[in-house]
């Protein structure tokens, strides 16, 4: 590693624990820094980021405030998710709650007073629920510290670093992980998109399961057809559907957060992948997930005789419509595997 790449290393690992709007200009300044150095106390750039320190201490110059829960080199990513999962939430809630009142309601003033009703009650469950999920989340990697790069040899992380210096080597540059190649980056947009889905699906799921159906619209109000759903069976599928979304959301928070395919990022991925193929099973092919009268419901609301043999509906409990949906879940999770393994392997 020459002296170049050392100092780009270091800027790089103090550069992504600041805010956003101030890392092009602390990247500027730490650069003319480490060059005053060099050549004012004629240091070499080794000597010159050695005197510095351990880069995820040095950035800390750059805050004003402590965080013990959730660290510095999360708090920022912390606070972001948070603030987009509570507007999902709050988008969910309203959904459900406008449905859940045109649906229920015979006149004016019911309609307003379900629709407040069900909004709060949904939103203040909701947001409980995801405050909890998101903290305890960013809890667990800060505590385990997972942003430090697997690599062979003795890694350093920030908590072994604040150790007793006796039991702990120094820190050096040359520990300094390498900057991750541009191919091995991990698209923001994909994992706010797939976060923001879970979160509006979780809650739907949760609070307003009966949207998930066939709907029409009779004498000035919105009337449910059929629920896909089986309801009645709800209370012990509910619990397992949301767990495999919570470990969807799970992954896609340490994908998001990592920024990189990197090999924890790998193994992450990897198991929850296959919790999700589990709960799939257990859901489509142990549980009664589906409502075995949705069919017979649609082709009495509808007036149809007789579905037609191209319908899927006219295969409905026949366990068709299951082991398609688990073909394509499972399909989806090998290919994401796949594209992680490849580029873990490829790009790392």
């Amino acid at each position: 590693m020459n002296d170049k790449e050392m100092a780009k290393r270091y800027i790089y690992e103090v550069v992504k624990r600041v805010p956003q709007d101030m890392r092009e200009e602390i990247e500027m300044e730490l650069q003319a820094l480490i060059e005053d150095m060099c050549s004012q106390e004629e240091l070499s750039v080794e000597e010159a980021l050695q005197k510095l320190g351990d880069p995820a201490k040095f950035a800390k110059r750059y805050r004003d405030h402590d965080n013990y829960l959730i660290g510095p080199d999360y708090y920022d990513q912390y606070c972001w998710v948070l603030k987009l999962s509570i507007i999902c939430v709050g988008i969910s809630a309203v959904v459900s709650a406008v449905v859940q009142a045109l649906t229920q309601s015979d006149t004016i003033v019911h309609f307003f007073t379900g629709l407040f009703e069900e909004f709060f009650i949904n939103l203040f469950g909701g947001a409980l629920s995801i405050l909890g999920l998101i903290t305890i989340i960013f809890a667990v990697m800060e505590y385990y510290k997972v942003t430090v790069q697997v690599k062979p040899g003795k890694n350093w992380s920030v908590r072994e670093l604040s150790k007793n210096a006796a039991s702990v080597k120094s820190w050096t540059p040359r520990l300094l992980p390498a900057i991750p190649d541009k191919r091995a980056v991990i698209s923001r947009g994909d994992c706010v998109f797939t976060i923001i889905f879970i979160i509006i699906f979780s809650a739907l799921l949760l609070f307003a399961p009966q949207l998930f159906g066939a709907f029409h619209y009779e004498n000035g109000r919105l009337t449910s057809i059929a629920c896909i759903f089986n309801l009645p069976e709800w209370g012990r599928i509910v619990p397992l559907f949301v767990f495999s979304l919570f470990v969807g959301l799970i992954d896609e928070i340490i994908r998001l957060v990592i920024g990189y395919y990197c090999r924890f990022v790998m193994y992450g991925n990897l198991i929850c992948n296959v919790f999700q193929i589990a709960a799939a099973v257990v859901l489509l092919k142990c549980l009664p997930i589906w409502n075995p009268d949705f069919a017979r419901e649609i082709q009495t609301a509808s007036g149809i005789a007789e579905f037609s043999r191209g319908d899927l509906l006219a295969y409905w409990g026949s366990g068709i419509f299951s082991n398609v949906m688990l073909l394509i879940i499972v399909l989806i999770s090998l290919a994401e595997i796949g594209v992680t393994v490849y580029k873990t392997l490829r790009y790392e």
